[in-house]
């Protein structure tokens, strides 16, 4: 079974958040049956407005503002696993990434469109406790409450793949020391392979169990339990 792994890249440059995730996306290709893609948030990306149109024609049109999201939304919906990598601006997200999600608005109130994918998070900073675990939070929310499920690397205690590097390119030179490990270094490539690597194995598990049970019996359970006991979704 093919899995579809989406790689994005938040930055509003080609620098080093689009060289972590290009990283990772590499490792992800090498697992069989993974297919990987690449988008960028560079260019017209317009924040929500909170016109409360959406979805506007789904699956045609998702939102009433039109610009980059047209080409993102399908491609989201189509991933069975999702990379998103962002710089981290004054401790946090930039200000892409965080309207590329608040945009998915119209993918929830769709049918939760995202629900059941898999999440990998990566960020970058100018300094080594610049806020990239601050930003990797704000990525893991962001997959929690679209029904994504969120993943971390499993050698190192992290939630996500962390860079170094606040010019282009210096994010080659970003290692530290793990003793605990035969190598003895951690470097940005070990990371962003590994969340790859990780996100890929696990879509293809959640994939296949899907397959197996049907997830909307015990989503929509809880509204049959309370019709038996004559209750109301509603206070």
């Amino acid at each position: 079974m093919k899995v579809k792994i989406l790689g994005i890249s938040g930055s509003p440059r080609k620098g080093n958040t689009e060289m972590m995730v290009v990283e990772s996306l590499k490792a992800a290709a090498e697992i069989p049956d993974v297919e990987t893609d690449l988008v960028d948030l560079r260019g017209k990306l317009s924040p929500c407005i909170d016109c409360d149109r959406c979805p506007v024609d789904p699956p045609s049109q998702y939102c009433a503002i039109r610009d980059k999201m047209d080409t993102i939304y399908p491609k989201l919906i189509e991933a069975d696993g999702i990379i998103l990598g962002a710089p981290v601006y004054f401790g946090s997200v930039n200000a892409q990434v965080k309207a590329m999600m608040d945009r998915c608005r119209p993918l929830g109130r769709c049918g939760h469109l995202l629900k059941y994918k898999v999440g990998g998070a990566i960020t970058v900073g100018a300094c080594r406790n610049g806020g990239q675990e601050k930003a990797l939070g704000t990525i893991v929310d962001y997959y929690i409450l679209t029904g994504i499920l969120p993943v971390g690397l499993l050698r190192v205690l992290q939630v996500g793949a962390m860079g170094l590097g606040w010019r282009a390119g210096m994010i080659k030179d970003d290692e530290w020391k793990a003793e605990f490990l035969p190598e003895g270094k951690v470097t940005w490539v070990d990371q962003c392979r590994e969340i790859g690597r990780t996100v890929a194995v696990m879509s293809r598990v959640v994939k296949e169990g899907m397959r197996i049970v049907d997830p909307n019996r015990f989503i929509t359970g809880w509204k049959l339990e309370r019709e038996k006991l004559g209750g109301s979704e509603g206070h």
